[in-house]
């Protein structure tokens, strides 16, 4: 479970990160694209505004050219400035009309050149007033709003208290024209505050702008200070381009699968020598705590040295005294029958002289381990055997309280009985500091929840509060000379058989060790 969700987070985070990879590709898109479309935008509005400023200038050399006519001869030349007038027009489309009025005594005055005929029936008188009214030789701008899409650039001239204003009509529509208009562009001419032009950009309506951009600057003209602007809006379209941007999610997606599946791998491979380090180590120290087991083993036959001589004293001497009496059974007159009973008490005492050495030659072997449903109580039995001289020499007495229907548990016999030996140390240990008459050890079996219990414990005073949780703990010991090894290697032993061992807190007197194990699955179902 723990994994999938380790997965499922991975996932997501790497999800997240792909997400987030081509979002910030998708805004540097549209900051590339914002950046150049201002530079487009720019560089064409220089390029107009340029095109603007000359052709404005050119509308101030014409009137200039008129001016210089219309002074050459008092009365003016009504028809060479008629023709002048003409011919501007018709080489610069722009340039609408021209008009030349002398001041009247009520009116706007009297035009006494009109190019093109019949079309100048509005009078300007506002405007033509503000002609008369500038110094001589000074030319002004008017945008009139009952005019729309005109303005008008007026000039004084004429001989000193003869003034006239000369007024030139300009279609600013035709100051750009349709192929130097930039695309998408909405374009505005204003004069004075009034719009003279605005020419909206071409597409569909109600399209979705990422930003609107501008540019917008000046006609380099005194007398005719128009302004031009420039707008042009970026769609989402024009600033994210499906096509990078798509290439960018397949192959950012393809690295970053990459790039979790090297870490994976990375990670994986790492693990694989961690776990192969533990199980090296644990190897490693599974043997040493072997060694340890043979080297306790070969400790404690050293000291059940005096009591197995013991042990041995008995059945050899018995051997003796039987082969003696036999011998004399074999001489004429004996008795067969007790010469029979003589040889079979010789046959049982051998028998039990090997027994014991065998137990002893197990006991200190080496073997590998080797877990097999084995009989507890024959195993607590053997361990008996062997320290129960040790103890009679000690004065300390030994019980065994076994259940009979007990079940087997699948152990390693020399183990057990290696478990059960140092308990009995530790006990005898105990025993030996105290100055109570009765010194006894008990060890018992009995079962609880399909398994079997070994309980040892005895008389003495028993385990401080404060030492219970350290017991089992490696090179920990309350003895003078102790190594504090014996019960760690009696808790490793036992695990090691899938059981557990624990001081029992709650014993009335002494100390007590409880060891639990579980039970053969064959026996279990015989005993229920």
């Amino acid at each position: 479970m723990s994994r999938r969700i380790f997965a499922f987070r991975s996932i997501a985070v790497l999800v997240l990160v792909w997400i987030g990879a081509v979002g910030g590709f998708a805004l540097l898109s549209i900051r590339s694209a914002t950046q150049h479309a201002g530079e487009e935008l720019n560089a064409a509005g220089v390029a107009l505004h340029r095109i603007v400023s000359q052709r404005v200038a050119q509308h101030d050399a014409h009137l200039t050219s008129l001016a210089a006519l219309v002074q050459s001869a008092d009365p003016p030349p009504r028809e060479a400035v008629r023709q002048v007038a003409l011919a501007i027009m018709r080489f610069y489309p722009r340039i609408v009309s021209v008009r030349i009025v002398a001041p009247g005594a009520a009116g706007p005055g009297e035009i006494l050149v009109a190019a093109p005929d019949g079309a100048l029936a509005m009078p300007l008188p506002a405007f033509t007033a503000g002609v008369f009214a500038q110094a001589p030789g000074e030319a002004r701008a008017y945008a009139d709003p009952a005019v729309p899409g005109r303005y008008f650039l007026g000039k004084r001239a004429g001989a000193p208290g003869r003034p006239l204003a000369m007024i030139v009509e300009i279609d600013p529509a035709l100051l750009v024209e349709g192929e130097e208009r930039p695309e998408a562009t909405r374009l505005r001419l204003e004069l004075g505050g009034h719009a003279l032009v605005d020419r909206a950009a071409a597409g569909p309506p109600g399209r979705a702008a990422l930003e609107t951009l501008r540019f917008e600057r000046a006609v380099d003209s005194q007398t005719q200070p128009l302004r031009l602007s420039l707008d042009r809006s970026l769609a989402f379209a024009q600033g994210v381009t499906p096509g990078p941007v798509l290439l960018f999610a397949v192959l950012s997606l393809v690295g970053l699968l990459a790039l979790r599946y090297t870490l994976r791998q990375r990670r994986d491979a790492s693990r694989s020598r961690a776990v192969a380090r533990e199980a090296q180590e644990r190897s490693l120290l599974l043997e040493r705590e072997t060694r340890l087991a043979h080297a306790s083993r070969v400790n404690a036959l050293g000291e059940l040295a005096s009591g197995i001589a013991h042990e041995l004293t008995q059945p050899l001497t018995a051997l003796l005294s039987q082969s003696q009496a036999a011998l004399r059974l074999v001489a004429p007159g004996g008795d067969a029958q007790r010469l029979d009973e003589a040889l079979r008490a010789n046959v049982r005492e051998a028998k039990r002289a090997g027994e014991m050495l065998q137990r002893m030659r197990d006991y200190i072997s080496n073997r590998a381990t080797a877990r097999i449903p084995s009989d507890i109580n024959a195993v607590i039995v053997d361990a008996a055997a062997l320290a129960r001289t040790d103890l009679a020499q000690r004065g300390i007495r030994l019980e065994l309280e076994l259940e009979r229907a007990l079940p087997q548990a699948v152990v390693d016999p020399i183990e057990l009985e290696q478990v059960l030996h140092n308990l009995i140390r530790n006990a005898v240990d105990s025993l030996d500091g105290t100055a109570q008459a009765e010194k006894m050890i008990v060890i018992g079996t009995g079962t609880g929840g399909g398994q079997v219990v070994i309980r040892v414990s005895d008389t003495g005073p028993g385990i401080p509060p404060a030492v219970l949780p350290r017991l089992f703990e490696p090179f920990f010991t309350t003895k003078a000379d102790g190594m504090g090894l014996g019960l760690s290697l009696c808790a490793t032993l036992v695990e090691r058989a899938g059981g557990s061992i624990r001081a029992d807190a709650g014993a009335m007197a002494g100390a007590a060790f409880v060891i639990v194990l579980p039970a053969a699955a064959a026996r279990m179902e015989a005993a229920q």
